[in-house]
C-alpha cells in the first residue's frame, strides 16, 4: 500500500493486489446525512496492519452508524487515526 495524498479530511491510498491497482479513499468517520461525527457510535474497527502474504499493508477500516438519523457505514480510514476512547487489549 502506499499513501499518495493526505490532508485533515481524507487519504488517498492505492492498494496493490498482484497485476491491479486498486484506489480506495481514505476518510475520517463523519455521518454523511447528519454532517458530523458527534453521534457516531463504532462498531468496528481494525488499525493498518500486515498483509498475511507479501509485504504489502492492508489499510484501516471502520464501521460505524450514527445514533442520531440511524445512517451506517463502513470504509477504510487513514492510518493515524482511530476511534476516539478506543483502546486494545492485550
Amino acid at each position: 500500500m502506499s499513501i499518495v495524498h493526505e490532508s485533515a479530511r481524507s487519504t488517498s491510498v492505492a492498494v496493490h493486489y498482484g497485476a491491479g491497482t486498486i484506489a480506495a479513499p481514505a476518510q475520517v468517520p463523519t455521518c454523511d446525512t447528519c454532517g458530523t461525527d458527534e453521534h457516531l457510535i463504532y462498531e468496528e474497527y481494525v488499525p493498518a496492519r500486515l498483509a498475511i502474504r507479501g509485504s504489502d499493508a492492508e489499510p484501516a477500516n471502520a464501521a460505524y452508524s450514527c445514533s442520531e438519523c440511524g445512517r451506517f457505514s463502513a470504509h477504510v480510514v487513514p492510518a493515524s487515526w482511530c476511534p476516539p476512547n478506543w483502546s486494545f487489549y492485550r
